[in-house]
């Protein structure tokens, strides 16, 4: 068995910003993560954007504050203030900047994270892929309990196999039907269902691999767990979705 230690500080790649800090991005095996020092005075919008060339942040964050604090503003004008000892998921497209006279100190482990604060030169030129961003806007819609959202990224003939062997496993079969079991497992929870992307995988052939993070409580048990869907698209239209689990013994339990 293969242990994979590396030193951040010193194995680290260092991406120094236009001014007010610096991040250190490190991998050891399967992680890969950054740890950014922002000073006094450090705002996303002029520090970095001269080195990303976006009008604003198009990396997603999933980290913890290990100090200060900072304020986020997304492109939509919703804001929000986070400090030392919070967790954060924070989507792509913001600005952000430095609350205080404290360096704003956090570590960042998205899979997007490996991109922040690159020279423009650096990046690689890509076309995102139009299944992915379906995938996107479907894992939104379902959250928000958005049917129309989500009627319009499904086939009015789509599958949907559910794994295992519990009350909400089995094949459903046609829209209404799927979107029955997506009204089961806001059923079974109270509404506390959530199914948060992580990230996503396309073949640019209408075939994407969608990790994500499941939260929900019932009877009293709060459960956390990670699965995927494997998503087959025809033209703008989702017709087979197969999930999988990390658990699914744990998951079958739950909602036994």
């Amino acid at each position: 068995m293969d242990i994979f230690v590396s030193d951040l500080e010193r194995d680290g790649e260092n991406r120094t910003f236009a001014a007010h800090g610096h991040a250190v991005l490190g991998t050891a095996g399967g992680l890969t993560l950054m740890k950014g020092t922002f000073e006094p005075g450090w705002r996303w919008s002029e520090d970095v954007a001269p080195i990303a060339g976006t009008s604003s942040c198009q990396v997603r964050h999933l980290g913890y504050v290990l100090s200060g604090r900072m304020h986020v503003i997304s492109d939509d004008g919703t804001d929000q203030e986070i400090g030392a000892g919070e967790l954060f998921d924070l989507p792509a497209g913001h600005d952000a900047w430095v609350v205080g006279d404290e360096p704003c100190v956090m570590v960042d482990y998205s899979p997007d994270v490996t991109t922040y604060a690159r020279g423009i030169q650096q990046q690689t030129r890509s076309t995102v892929d139009p299944a992915v961003a379906l995938v996107r806007k479907g894992y939104v819609a379902f959250n928000a309990g958005d049917v129309e959202g989500l009627t319009a990224i499904l086939a009015r003939d789509v599958r949907q196999s559910v794994p295992g062997n519990s009350l909400v496993s089995g094949e459903y079969k046609g829209l209404d039907a799927v979107l029955g079991y997506y009204g089961k497992l806001g059923e079974l929870t109270g509404g506390t269902f959530r199914a948060d992307l992580i990230e996503a995988h396309g073949d640019g052939r209408g075939h994407v691999v969608a990790v994500h993070q499941i939260s929900a409580t019932r009877k009293g048990t709060t459960r956390v767990t990670r699965g995927s869907i494997l998503f087959t698209f025809l033209h703008d239209k989702a017709t087979d979705l197969l999930e999988l689990r990390a658990d699914l013994a744990g998951d079958d339990a739950f909602f036994s």
